[in-house]
């Protein structure tokens, strides 16, 4: 009985001391090279999401993409120049020369570049909101690869404290099997399980760098520059608005359905300018004369004549573009309650799992405390012991993701309310504090 006591208690204490030796060292303090104010804070979300927003290429697209699809928009609405021609005539003549200063401006008696300038109003508020639809997706994708790379680290942790384990239990079961204590079979089996417990960490890790190449990328940095990651924790899950009043506020925050209005505006307004495109611009001719040695005026009046073409294809081709417009308004209306609602109910199945998946951590490690204790006491056996372990990291495992996927649908519960994912605090619902009115 004494026996077995103490070799309990050195493999309690060997199994311990493996799977705190990685925290400590991660604790272990800086070195004069590296003090504490001269290392890097670990890089959490809101840090992700900032960072981003300065250096970001996706940031910078979204940019571009708006300065060109307002410059597309005033390309129609420029007012036409007006031409100054000069001109001698008689050159190489005995007769006196003839020299022409003339004025030539376009007027529009139809209305029809008013109603361009109205439609190029509407395309600039349409690029407006399409920009800040594109910056609110980019910075969900920000925060998708940040879960993805601060999961996969956990994860190397995970497999680094199992293989940690099972290498320690492996160990002790060769140590045990010299003495007679045990089988062949058993000694070779947990050098089995530690072997593969190996495996599993380099294919961990081979994730989590794949994560950060991705997550450096996103957010603009050279891969080898991206900081150490913070720890991914649950996020606070506050209870969200109900389903009437989530869908009063769609209409309202969603910039996507602002865009789609506005494009709508700019159809109808182009569609009016193109009706009234059948009779062309007139054109007020004024200027000078100077024939024989004299000095005279002259004006006229140009009037195109609408004989061949009568705008035709540029009226069918604008009733084409409202008829599209009213299409993507309304299929943009159903695409946005249903994403709202699916968000909102998604939101609410994650806050339901607080207290299950919260603990489920804990309870991997006194599942796998406990059956260490009982294998070492010969209570239980090998097997038990190793699907004991493979639980264990499995319930830690499932603690991680359970936080990704909390922070997911808390995100992305935020982003279908039109909300911006805010780094200045924390991520409350609902963040309505920086809708379409306040710009990105």
């Amino acid at each position: 009985m004494t026996f077995s006591f103490l070799r309990t208690l050195a493999l309690l204490l060997s199994v311990t001391t493996a799977l705190t030796a990685g925290a400590a060292a991660s604790q272990s303090p800086p070195t004069a090279a590296e003090s504490p104010r001269t290392r890097p804070l670990p890089l959490d979300l809101a840090a992700a999401l900032q960072l981003a927003r300065r250096s970001g290429p996706g940031a910078r697209v979204v940019e571009a993409r708006r300065d060109a699809a307002v410059g597309r928009a005033r390309e129609s609405t420029q007012y036409p120049n007006p031409t100054l021609e000069w001109r001698r005539e008689n050159l190489g003549s005995a007769l006196d020369p003839d020299i022409f200063a003339t004025a030539y401006i376009p007027l529009d008696l139809t209305g029809r570049r008013l109603a361009l300038r109205r439609a190029g109003q509407a395309g600039r508020t349409r690029a407006g909101a399409d920009a800040l639809a594109q910056q609110r997706d980019a910075e969900l994708q920000v925060a998708r690869a940040w879960l993805r790379a601060a999961l996969t680290e956990g994860s190397v942790q995970i497999a680094r404290q199992q293989r940690d384990a099972m290498q320690e239990i492996a160990r002790v079961d060769a140590a045990r099997l010299q003495e007679g204590v045990i089988a062949d079979a058993v000694a070779l089996r947990t050098g089995l399980e530690a072997d593969r417990a190996r495996v599993v960490v380099a294919t961990a890790a081979g994730e989590a760098a794949r994560a950060r190449a991705e997550l450096a990328r996103i957010l603009g940095v050279p891969d080898d520059q991206l900081p150490l990651l913070a720890p991914l924790a649950a996020p606070a899950l506050p209870e969200g608005p109900d389903s009437s009043r989530v869908r009063e506020l769609v209409r309202t925050t969603r910039p996507e359905l602002a865009a789609r209005e506005a494009a709508l505006e700019e159809a109808r307004a182009k569609a009016r300018a193109e009706q009234r495109g059948m009779l062309g611009d007139v054109q007020l001719q004024g200027g000078s004369k100077e024939t024989g040695g004299f000095l005279t005026g002259q004006l006229g009046v140009a009037l195109p004549f609408p004989l061949f073409n009568r705008n035709e294809g540029a009226r069918q081709r604008s009733r084409g573009e409202l008829a599209e417009a009213l299409a993507l308004r309304d299929d943009a209306l159903l695409a946005v309650r249903g994403d709202v609602v699916a968000a909102w109910r998604a939101y609410a199945e994650i806050r339901r799992t607080v207290t299950q998946a919260g603990s489920f951590s804990t309870r991997g490690r006194e599942v796998a405390t406990i059956a260490r204790v009982a294998y070492g006491e010969g209570q239980a056996s090998l097997v038990e012991l190793l699907d004991a372990e493979r639980a264990a990291a499995e319930s830690m495992t499932m603690h991680l993701r359970w936080a990704a996927e909390a922070w997911l649908a808390r995100l992305e519960f935020e982003r279908a309310l039109g909300a911006r994912l805010d780094a200045d605090g924390p991520l409350d619902l609902p963040l309505l504090a920086s809708l379409l009115t306040s710009g990105s």
